[in-house]
């Protein structure tokens, strides 16, 4: 029984001691020490196939259904599907640091095993690897430790009854019951994990005196594959919450939602960055990307370690202190290594005659504030509740308050950018004068939206829409065979920015909402126009079976409730189903029903009431009993369908950046091979 444990543990600790071995080999070794390099190598690649096993092990547990580890019980069943019990180590609190952790070693793995040291000419380059090599073993050893400190391969109690535990485990929460749950996580991961590497890099440049050539080239492509992967990571976050978690939005400004736009904006920050900040003469690039560790340094302690209360974090524990203790250390290296280059960390090196270098400077200044804001409306409950006993909350309102000025000004700078080669900055601070004016009277006349600042926004964030395209497609016309990946990938994450800008304007301001209508089977209701048709409710329980410590023995995992329903709306008539169910550990759990046209989305909602919440709990315990009442919710969200389409068309331009960038990078290998 306790074989699982010890197995998984002790790899992830031979793990960490063997890296420390090779951080110490490579403390006393040169470029020139042939052996030690060898040694080095060998002893990183027993330790990283050790990360590797410890996370097979884990997996292995979830497969084999050990009950016997805490994270087993906690997060799995007999009955959950096998694709779950694959996912769930990265599912879990402490799991979920152990895949970061594997993530992070197999792209040091890919790395560092191109080329073993000990066969490798350039004693310069070979130089810089072996301080890279250290600073990523050190990295690696502190999420090792992290890993132990909230072991994921924990026992029970000897007090709880352990042969019940090991016949069934409390099942998997049902909001990550999802087929979202198994890309989600995984991809944001993935954009932590390139962020690392870049960051490691980045110090090592710091600690080298800068970085050759080749490594910028490295440096670049895993931003660009950090970029891509984090922001698909808040879009699939979104439409999670959109479709499973019936929140009837994309986004509610949750803490852990909130954190997760740090690193996204910060990372954006630096492909802003002007060309006349070089790393010659600031130290702005660095410091970026400073942030932007930070920033998921802070997202990951604020979810895994329980800072703040939120439906996408787990419960305290100790890794939060430890990730915000690393943070400051990483923060006081960095601010010792620029004193050491006597470089300061920003230059307001701006040509004020030129549109292109002003809007750059205001792009990069408005997403750095906008960053400040998101950070502030996390951290200040953080540390009012240092204080205080009662939870503080930041409010939606302070966000949208707060954030609209800063987002309007990276609009105007979108279109700054786009507008630069054909227009003088005074014409173009013109153009925006009069777009703002024609925004005032928007504004006052209540129109398209009921919100002022929306009704101010939009003509701007149209008149850079129409800037940008019109922008593609003149240089499109001088150059077509010429143009670019990376004009092309630019070209289509700008509009998409602008596309998720008009549906988050339009749609989260003009969403009409019914409120709680009761209802009964076998009835018809109208809300928001439409005409809804309410069948009876089929009642059913799972096949799977899940431990109940309240009850203290096995139970069904949840019972349900459907309903047919009959929706007509405008002459069209949409046959759909509604879901609620009970789960034994988990609670009350709806599906919202969502049915997408082409000018918006109808949401539809059933919430319980006494009767049809003891109808659940009966069919949990065998009886079927129908419902006598019912709660339905209904929106109506115009022009959703602009935000998902700007999301996928986002993630287009971000992978058509990373693949020109991949292309030119092998381009020029091929080259310097060749010569």
């Amino acid at each position: 029984m306790g074989m699982g444990i010890e197995i998984g543990e002790l790899f992830i600790i031979l793990a960490g001691i063997l890296l420390v071995f090779d951080f110490a080999l490579l403390s006393k070794a040169t470029a020139k020490d042939k052996r030690k390099l060898e040694y080095a190598f060998y002893t990183s690649a027993i330790a990283c196939a050790l990360v590797v096993a410890s996370y097979l092990s884990l997996t292995w547990a979830f497969v084999s259904d050990n009950f016997s580890l805490s994270e087993v019980y906690a997060y799995s069943s007999s009955g959950l599907a096998i694709w779950y019990k694959l996912g769930d180590p990265w599912i879990g609190a402490s799991g979920s640091m152990l895949f970061l952790t594997f993530l992070f070693t197999i792209v040091y793995f890919m790395y560092r095993f191109r080329e073993p040291e000990s066969e490798t000419g350039d004693e310069k380059g070979s130089t810089f690897r072996i301080t890279l090599y250290k600073t990523t073993d050190a990295f690696l050893i502190f999420f090792i430790l992290l890993v132990l400190l909230h072991s994921p391969f924990e026992h029970f109690p000897m007090s709880m009854s352990m042969q019940t535990v090991l016949t069934e485990g409390a099942g998997l929460n049902p909001l990550l019951q999802t087929f979202w749950v198994l890309i989600h996580p995984p991809v944001v991961f993935l954009g932590y994990t390139f962020v690392f590497f870049a960051f490691a890099l980045t110090l090592t440049g710091m600690i080298a005196g800068g970085l050759e050539e080749r490594e910028r080239r490295t440096l670049k492509r895993s931003l660009y594959a950090a970029w891509l992967f984090l922001a698909l990571g808040i879009a699939l976050g979104g439409w999670w919450s959109y479709e499973v978690l019936g929140w009837g939005g994309y986004w509610s400004w949750d803490p852990v939602e909130t954190a997760s736009l740090l690193p996204w904006l910060a990372l954006t920050a630096y492909f802003h960055l002007s060309p006349k900040s070089s790393r010659d003469e600031n130290m702005a690039g660095e410091f970026t990307l400073l942030l932007t560790f930070l920033a998921i340094i802070f997202g990951t302690a604020l979810t895994r370690g329980g800072l703040l209360e939120s439906v996408h974090a787990f419960g305290r524990s100790p890794v939060g202190p430890a990730l915000m203790l690393f943070a400051a250390a990483i923060l006081f290296f960095f601010f010792y290594l620029c004193r050491k280059a006597k470089k300061p960390i920003y230059t307001f090196d701006v040509d004020s005659s030129s549109l292109s270098s002003v809007s750059l400077v205001i792009a990069y200044w408005s997403l750095i504030f906008l960053m400040i804001i998101c950070f502030l409306g996390d951290a200040v409950p953080i540390i009012g509740g240092l204080f205080s006993e009662n939870p503080m909350t930041t409010s939606p309102e302070f966000y949208n308050k707060w954030c609209f000025p800063f987002t309007l000004a990276f609009v105007a700078a979108l279109a700054g950018c786009n507008a630069s080669a054909y227009i003088e900055l005074k014409k173009y601070l013109g153009l925006i004068f009069a777009v703002l004016c024609v925004g005032v009277v928007l504004a006052w006349l209540g129109q398209p939206t009921p919100n002022p600042l929306a009704n101010f926004g939009l003509p701007l964030i149209l008149v850079a829409g129409f800037t940008i395209a019109y922008n593609f497609a003149r240089v499109l016309r001088r150059s077509a065979k010429k143009s670019s990946t990376r004009l092309w990938g630019k070209t289509i994450v700008h509009f998409a920015i602008i596309l998720i800008l008009i549906g988050v304007f339009v749609s989260s301001t003009t969403e009409t909402e019914s409120g709680f209508i009761f209802a009964k089977p076998n009835s018809t209701i109208e809300a928001l126009g439409m005409e809804i048709e309410l069948k009876d409710f089929t009642i059913s329980t799972s096949t799977g079976s899940v431990y109940s410590a309240q009850h203290r023995f096995v139970l069904p995992e949840h019972s349900a409730l459907k309903m047919d329903v009959s929706i007509k709306d405008a002459g069209d008539v949409h046959q759909r189903a509604m879901w609620t169910k009970y789960y034994a550990n988990h609670g009350a759990v709806s599906e919202p029903l969502i049915i997408s046209t082409l000018t918006g989305d109808i949401y539809i909602y059933m919430q319980s009431t006494k009767s049809s919440s003891d109808s659940l709990l009966y069919a949990l315990m065998g009886q079927k009993i129908q419902p006598e009442t019912f709660i339905v919710s209904v929106k109506r969200i115009p022009l959703i369908g602009f935000i998902w389409t700007g999301i996928l068309l986002l993630g287009l331009g971000m992978a058509v950046l990373l693949v020109g960038e991949l292309v030119n990078t092998g381009e020029i290998n091929r080259r310097v091979h060749r010569r």
